[in-house]
């Protein structure tokens, strides 16, 4: 048997039991409130009858009971009610005069305390009382009580069901009603079987397509999905599978975009290491082959040459080191307020002494504003520092870099513009786009230092765009939230 299937039989002898215990306990109940309804609406049909025999009919007579008027009591009650049984109670319950043999009697006191509230009630209450011949099954009855003046002399017991009658209806059962029942059953069986049976039927064809396309796409096939419809059983199940395949489809798809740039991102790294290490090597291979050389004037100037390299190569090495750091999931940076203005002027003097190396204009507008921010002060100098080294880097001689800062709403807005060629398409909307800060998607013009400015800015909920003026000046543009004494800046109480 196919796993799959032992939980359709499971289900349908569950079924089964269930259905046929359903239709026993229906036929019991409706058999009990039936017999019930029946029982209470004769004993309120027949509440008068025993106040009727004590008011016109009643055999107490002060030397005890007229036992032909009893007798013809007697007589009367069976030709009208075959079911009816009469007896006569003294003030304490005790049976002085009926019509059956003794040895038909086997209780002789019946008490007092259910006949007295039928009585009370208005002989309206559903109540039941023992039958002197049948006392383990409590009958219907009706009662009243027998006053010589203003003395109660005795009790009208009248049985309503009768154990006669009670056989006799028992016998009706059996033959009729149970049959009726037995039938009722089986029509009620079957016909909850076979629509439990088709229902399940149903439903195990939708298991089992469930089944092959989970299969389908546990084998690889990464579009098998179900066609859903909000009325089917099965659609909370194949609705979430279908998000579930398209959200892993979609991880598989970015895995795989993800493994490609981290092939041209290894590609690129090696070229950028690779170029400076080329030149440093066949500059220190010269300086090998000149070294028996007793006069090479270019001796300092190619060492000079190598060591700045070698610079270069440390440079890339600590930025890919940096970024790796500051990339990691578990790195939060240690806000703290300060002010900004301060670290700027810090990093535009030692910028300024490079710029003059190579004849570029640093202009600053603006750059003492006292406003505070909460960051962490050692990456912002790194961005800083990275946005003016890549500036200087792409500024030819003679070009100009502009630096300004100035309030805007409750930000503090910084602005560098240098001259030079203008940044390209991609590079613009990827330092445009701030849901893509991962230096995999990078272009191939985009150096580290602008990759871990702009993870920088992203960890800090800072806003970081980059634009071309007219005139090929390339513009990028830091906005920084101003920190404001109430606010707590971030990992650390002020």
């Amino acid at each position: 048997m196919k796993p799959e299937n032992i939980i359709f039989r499971r289900i349908g002898l569950l079924a089964l039991i269930l259905i046929s215990a359903l239709s026993a306990l229906f036929i019991t109940v409706t058999y009990l409130a039936t017999t019930h309804f029946y029982q209470a609406s004769t004993q309120l049909l027949n509440r008068d009858v025993a106040a009727h025999i004590a008011k016109f009919f009643s055999p107490f007579e002060d030397g005890g009971i007229n036992k032909q008027k009893a007798d013809s009591v007697f007589y009367n009650a069976m030709v009208i009610s075959p079911a009816a049984e009469v007896y006569f109670l003294d003030t304490h319950g005790k049976i002085i005069y009926y019509q059956a043999a003794d040895s038909a009697i086997k209780i002789w006191h019946i008490p007092l305390s259910g006949i007295r509230e039928h009585i009370r009630s208005g002989n309206r209450d559903y109540i039941k009382s023992p039958d002197p011949k049948d006392p383990s099954t409590p009958k219907i009855f009706s009662a009243a009580e027998v006053f010589r003046g203003n003395k109660r002399i005795g009790y009208i017991y009248v049985i309503l069901g009768s154990l006669e009658y009670r056989n006799t209806t028992e016998l009706l059962f059996r033959s009729h009603i149970s049959s009726l029942a037995l039938k009722a059953a089986i029509i009620i069986i079957l016909a909850s079987l076979i629509l439990s049976l088709w229902y399940i039927i149903r439903l195990q064809r939708k298991f089992n397509h469930i089944i092959t396309v989970l299969n389908r796409f546990r084998q690889g096939d990464l579009n098998a999905r179900f066609i859903i419809s909000p009325k089917d059983e099965m659609w909370p199940i194949t609705e979430s599978f279908n998000k579930m395949a398209s959200m892993l489809e979609d991880n598989i798809n970015r895995l795989k975009s993800l493994e490609s740039e981290r092939r041209d991102f290894i590609a690129n790294i090696s070229h950028d290491l690779r170029t400076p290490l080329a030149i440093a090597r066949g500059y220190t291979e010269t300086l090998l082959i000149e070294r028996n050389g007793s006069d090479f004037p270019a001796h300092d100037e190619y060492l000079e040459l190598v060591l700045n390299k070698i610079k270069q190569v440390e440079k890339q090495v600590l930025q890919l080191f940096e970024l790796s750091k500051i990339d990691a999931v578990n790195f939060k940076p240690d806000k703290e307020p300060f002010i900004f203005s301060e670290i700027l002027e810090e990093m535009l003097n030692a910028s300024s002494i490079q710029g003059q190396q190579k004849n570029i204009v640093l202009e600053s507008m603006l750059c003492q504003d006292t406003a505070m921010i909460a960051a962490d002060i050692s990456v912002m100098e790194r961005v800083i520092q990275n946005l003016l080294d890549n500036a200087l880097k792409y500024t030819p001689e003679n070009g100009r870099i502009m630096i300004s800062m100035k309030h805007e709403l409750h930000n503090l807005v910084l602005h560098i513009e240098n001259t030079g060629e203008p940044l390209s398409k991609a590079l613009l909307n990827w330092i445009n786009n701030k849901g893509d800060e991962s230096v995999l998607n990078r272009p191939k013009k985009a150096g580290l230092g602008l990759a871990i400015v702009k993870k920088i800015m992203s960890l800090h909920h800072f806003s970081f765009t980059a634009s071309v003026n007219s005139g090929y000046a390339n513009h990028f543009v830091m906005q920084m939230s101003i920190y404001r004494p109430s606010e707590n800046p971030g990992n650390k109480e002020i």
